[in-house]
């Protein structure tokens, strides 16, 4: 393209066009699939050295991997605790027998 000057440098002519922050949402199916390979990846290094580190920079990722949690738990029958480590990652680490108290409403607790 050439500009007014026929020199060929339009630099000055183009401008970036502003980038509205937008989220996609996914869909129901979409949401399972991505729980389902997280859980997988994330639990493989959970099982190769007990404690895994996933990237989360949105409060909805953080969200999703609070639920990757439980899938994970569901498949080792272990309690696996998700915690924020820093402003845009997740730390997976499985809790061992004796770090695990009663459940809340199990029998012998006392209910308010």
């Amino acid at each position: 393209m050439w500009d007014e000057h026929d020199s060929g440098d339009v630099r000055g002519d183009v401008q970036e066009a502003p980038q509205e922050a937008t989220r996609t949402p996914l869909t129901a199916e979409e949401e399972l699939r991505s729980r389902s390979v997280f859980a997988t990846e994330i639990g493989a290094q959970l099982a190769r050295q007990g404690w895994a580190v996933f990237p989360a920079h949105t409060p909805e990722e953080r969200i999703r991997l609070f639920a990757v949690a439980r899938i994970i738990e569901q498949r080792l029958g272990r309690r696996v605790e998700a915690v924020p480590e820093d402003i845009c990652s997740m730390r997976f680490t499985i809790v061992s027998a004796h770090e695990v108290g009663p459940a809340v409403g199990a029998s012998g607790q006392l209910d308010d």
